[in-house]
């Protein structure tokens, strides 16, 4: 099952998926029921976290496709830089963080703030509440 999750082709998931299959039908159709789409590299819709891998090493070697054929010193001193500017970056943003959520949750509080200014809202006991649109 893990082979068929981080697949990244239709053929190689449909093989390893019938593998599971002659292994073990119970644990092939508990995880058909589940959702393909909720652990499954190829059927995810999104790529996941904004990467196309969720393993930081797979990432950082997509970074260094390049500079794996430079000398071992000269390979460290570009492994060090690239880490030091990364974290810089990061860390001037944060800086330049006025707030406690970062910039992009910040906006959708703002624009659901905004939406709610069009609502009437008022409490049937502690946590039920009946919404309605101003002027409806």
């Amino acid at each position: 099952m893990d082979k068929a999750a981080r697949s990244c082709s239709e053929f190689d998931y449909n093989r390893h998926m019938k593998e599971l299959c002659n292994l073990h039908k119970d644990a092939f159709n508990y995880v058909i029921v589940a959702g393909p789409h909720k652990w499954s590299r190829v059927h995810y819709p999104q790529r996941r976290y904004k990467l196309m891998t969720t393993n930081v090493a797979e990432y950082i070697n997509s970074c260094l496709k390049f500079a794996q054929q430079l000398p071992m010193v000269t390979l460290a001193e570009f492994i060090r830089n690239m880490l030091q500017r990364w974290f810089h970056d990061r860390y001037r943003t944060a800086q330049s963080i006025r707030h406690q959520l970062t910039d992009a949750a910040h906006l959708i509080i703002l624009k659901r703030v905004e939406k709610c200014g069009y609502m009437t809202i008022n409490p049937v006991d502690w946590n039920i509440f009946s919404i309605k649109l101003k002027g409806k």
